[in-house]
């Protein structure tokens, strides 16, 4: 149970909640106990009555009072119980919402490269087992221990009242344990490997969601049904054989119990024939027995669960214990406004690779100007904005950031000084104003429609019949390239930024598109320092400096009147491919 602890440990507030209700677990089990008792009594007065023993005034007498007192334990058990529940399920109302968030935010801590190496259904899975992390605590606290509590004091009566009984019943209780321990102990792996199926699962499900337009494109519906079935074969075969070997170990367990229970009463039955007990001891042991073995089954069935949670736990404690490569120092201070960034001799490798994505790079975007990134495919430009927004750190060198060490500055107020317009724009499923107003914390609507405007966005958002309320649905498929774009720009300008970042901004649009796009980032760039990745260099000729980059190194340096006219460069080589091209 180590990865269950592990994950409770996360909501330590709720301590003495879960101390509450194992106390008041106790009292319910004492209830339960104190029942059998009372019909032993009520047995023994008719049986007393019927041999002439006591007179019917007597037994009239005992019988009142023992069923009053059975009536008052029923009515206490049912409106404390009543009380437990409704403070069980307050308890795993609060515990899983504040496990999901202390879970969620840790999430949002991660490094980029997690994500970029973890499925997206996989992520889900696992973040879904805090549900079944909470509802077994919850199970446990509520009921399970009343279970727990009820079969020891069951078992401590009947030692007193048949000490042969007492014991074959306290010896089932470890009998049943490691029965169930061992049954989860031979299929953890098994459930290891289950878990981690229903991960594979969910993220292909989460890939034929998102990728639908791709899969419908080329007739796949076949092609991922057939994935699909392969793991929830793979599964299917695993879960099998988990449950063979959980019904085999129940089974055996269940006839040791029956077996046990048919000894106690008939060992019982005897002692009464022979006038060691009456008829009301039978009675009593009885239902005591039946009371252990009912707690035994619920209590074996816990253990059996705890395989699943801490399967489960396990996957989510992996998540939680994810190595976040990129943390703020100690000392961090909160970065300004940003006028320069300066890369000096930078190396950087990703992570699990070998090929190295840039090797001693260094050059600076100076204050107020344009600095353009263009190379082929492959050769470091998307990972010089990677490393400027700080979602890694470089292996060897350092990045400047207004003259300082970029780790020196907290995350969050970096990119809060930064703007980014990237190629693949990242809409939420929800109305435009509201992903418009993502980049800024209480933006009024006037400053949303005001960024809109500059963007050239406002007069679509407008036609649209719910105008700014318009939903855009997943990722934004309900608009076009351009209409994304411009949305992009428009939440860009409303974040007002200092240093803005363009990543093919204008790769993947028509002409009328891109001469509204193209204005809409001249008014956001200007006066601020800009980094540009493009592929059309029609869109890069007025920039201040240029980098041509190649295999993760600088090749050329300059403005692109000095780059064109380097004959042989890789500059001047790739301006000519695409001008023969567009010829």
């Amino acid at each position: 149970m180590s990865n269950i602890w592990k994950i409770i440990q996360l909501i330590p507030e709720y301590r003495w909640r879960i101390v509450t209700l194992i106390l008041s677990s106790a009292v319910l089990g004492l209830g339960a106990t104190a029942t059998p008792y009372i019909f032993r009594e009520i047995v023994n007065t008719i049986s007393a009555l019927g041999a002439g023993r006591i007179t019917a005034d007597q037994a009239a007498a005992t019988a009142l009072l023992t069923v009053g007192l059975f009536a008052g334990i029923r009515v206490f058990v049912a409106v404390f119980g009543y009380w437990q529940e409704y403070q069980s399920d307050q308890l795993w109302l609060h515990s899983i919402s504040t496990l999901r968030r202390r879970v969620f935010e840790t999430m949002t801590r991660l490094s980029l490269d997690y994500y970029e190496r973890t499925r997206v259904g996989d992520v889900m899975d696992r973040f879904g087992n805090s549900i079944t992390i909470t509802q077994w605590f919850s199970q446990l606290s509520e009921g399970t221990l009343a279970q727990i509590l009820t079969l020891l004091f069951g078992a401590a009566v009947l030692l007193v009242k048949a000490p042969l009984v007492g014991v074959v019943m306290l010896a089932l209780i470890p009998y049943n344990l490691v029965s169930s321990y061992h049954a989860v102990k031979k299929t953890k792996p098994l459930r290891r490997k289950w878990n981690s199926l229903v991960g594979q699962m969910s993220g292909l499900l989460n890939e034929m969601v998102s990728q639908i337009t791709t899969v419908r494109s080329f007739a796949g519906e076949g092609a991922v049904q057939r994935r699909y079935d392969d793991v929830q074969a793979e599964w299917w075969q695993v879960r099998t054989a988990e449950t063979t070997i959980e019904q085999r170990s129940a089974a055996l367990t269940n006839l040791v119990n029956a077996l046990a229970v048919i000894g106690a009463i008939a060992w019982v039955t005897w002692g009464a024939l022979q006038g060691r007990h009456t008829v009301g001891d039978i009675l009593l042991v009885f239902v005591l027995t039946q009371g252990v073995i009912t707690a035994l089954t619920p209590i074996a069935r816990l253990v059996n669960t705890t395989g699943d949670v801490e399967a489960a736990a396990e996957r989510l404690a992996e998540l939680l214990d994810a190595r976040t490569s990129v943390v703020d120092a100690p000392d961090a201070i909160a970065a300004g406004p940003i006028s320069t960034v300066e890369f000096r001799d930078v190396s950087f490798t990703y992570p699990g690779q070998r090929r190295p994505a840039l090797r001693g790079v260094s050059f600076k975007a100076e204050a107020g100007k344009t600095l353009a990134l263009v190379g082929p495919s492959g050769s470091g430009k998307s990972t010089i904005i990677k490393l400027t927004m700080r979602f890694y750190d470089p292996d060897e060198g350092e990045i400047l950031i207004n003259g300082v060490d970029i780790r020196r500055y907290t995350q969050d107020s970096l990119r809060g000084q930064i703007g980014a317009v990237l190629q693949d724009i990242a809409l939420f499923n929800d109305s435009i104003g509201d992903n418009i107003s993502f980049a800024k914390d209480r933006a009024s609507r006037d400053e949303v429609v005001a960024a809109c405007t500059a963007a050239h966005a406002h007069e679509f958002i407008s036609r649209m019949p719910e105008g700014y309320e318009t939903l855009v649905g997943e990722r934004g498929v309900r608009l076009s390239g351009g209409e994304k774009q411009r949305i992009a720009i428009a939440r860009a300008m409303l974040r007002d930024p200092h240093l803005i970042i363009l990543d093919e901004a204008t790769s993947a649009l028509d002409t009328e598109s891109e001469v509204l796009v193209q204005d809409g980032l001249k008014r956001l760039m200007s006066g601020r320092t800009s980094m540009v990745i493009a592929h059309r260099f029609s869109t890069i000729v007025s920039a201040d400096k240029i980098l041509v980059m190649q295999d993760g190194q600088v090749k050329e340096e300059g403005d692109h009147a000095s780059l064109v006219g380097q004959a042989g460069g890789l500059y001047a080589r790739l301006h000519s491919l695409q001008n023969g091209l567009a010829a």
